[in-house]
């Protein structure tokens, strides 16, 4: 049996540091790099995830920040992430990418 996989899209992770104290955004990594590298591909950006000291610690305790903490700017990064892939699946299932082959 052969399956073909679609790349929905480029997310960047650890995309920056939000200063606790003032809120300015630290590019550690860079800016934009995942963003151009979609653009150089012809795929859809899906979103950026920030550096977080909330996520680590929610993982290892195995609680995600997305339940520790949903008000904050990280777990918004990770909502709008979702709805991006909700969204790019909506629209490949409009397309109709994935019909079964059926051969009697």
């Amino acid at each position: 049996m052969l399956y073909f996989l679609q790349i929905l899209g480029i997310m960047e992770n650890m995309s920056y540091f939000k200063c606790p104290n003032c809120s300015e955004p630290y590019y550690i990594f860079g800016k934009g790099g995942a963003q151009k590298t979609a653009d150089e591909l012809g795929m859809k950006f899906l979103g950026e995830i920030p550096l977080e000291v909330g996520i680590r610690s929610g993982s290892d305790e195995g609680v995600p920040i997305v339940i520790s903490n949903p008000d904050s700017f990280v777990s918004q990064a990770y909502a709008n992430l979702a709805k991006n892939v909700v969204g790019t699946l909506e629209d490949l299932a409009k397309k109709q990418y994935f019909r079964p082959e059926i051969t009697l």
